[in-house]
């Protein structure tokens, strides 16, 4: 299966009138989710998918648009589980055989995952996604690619400039 894992787009900052829990989007926060709907329908095609989100307003809003991206979006789960760091815990009451996963949360708990699932350490850079192949049973993985929003937009930049010609 494959498990993909999603930091949120850019948030507005934390302030005494936004708690870090409210925290949206930016425009600029929604054209970066709205670039990684993109890539990963390319990816995934038709394929169901299941989605969660931490509980936070910047990773629902994050997910909600990756899910009106993708054909096989299924809409988003929440879940206080991805607002912890620890991937056993959650992978327990997450993961199921099957179909792709997203999971979209936080850095530095993404980071943790990651580490976790596959001895990678990478920072994960709002809406930066890492995929990983993932073996259920033996509860391990490996990181296939690792996509940041620079390289999304080139890429999307690249195929528009392909389809001009």
């Amino acid at each position: 299966m494959y498990i993909i894992l999603v930091r949120h787009g850019e948030a507005e900052p934390e302030t005494e009138k936004i708690s870090n829990r409210a925290r949206r989007l930016t425009e600029k926060g929604r054209r970066q989710a709205g670039r990684t709907a993109r890539l990963l329908n390319q990816l995934l095609g038709k394929q169901p998918v299941t989605i969660w989100s931490s509980p936070y307003r910047r990773t629902r809003e994050t997910a909600e648009i990756l899910a009106s991206g993708l054909s096989g979006a299924e809409g988003v789960q929440v879940t206080d589980k991805l607002i912890q760091a620890s991937w056993a815990l959650t992978s327990s009451q997450l993961i199921r055989e099957g179909r792709p996963l997203i999971l979209v949360s936080h850095q530095p708990i993404l980071q943790s995952y990651l580490l976790s699932i596959v001895s990678a350490a990478l920072k994960f850079t709002p809406a930066s996604m890492a995929v990983i192949r993932y073996d259920v049973a033996w509860r391990e993985g490996k990181l296939l690619g690792f996509l940041t929003p620079g390289l999304c937009k080139m890429m999307e930049d690249s195929r528009r400039e392909s389809e001009e010609e």
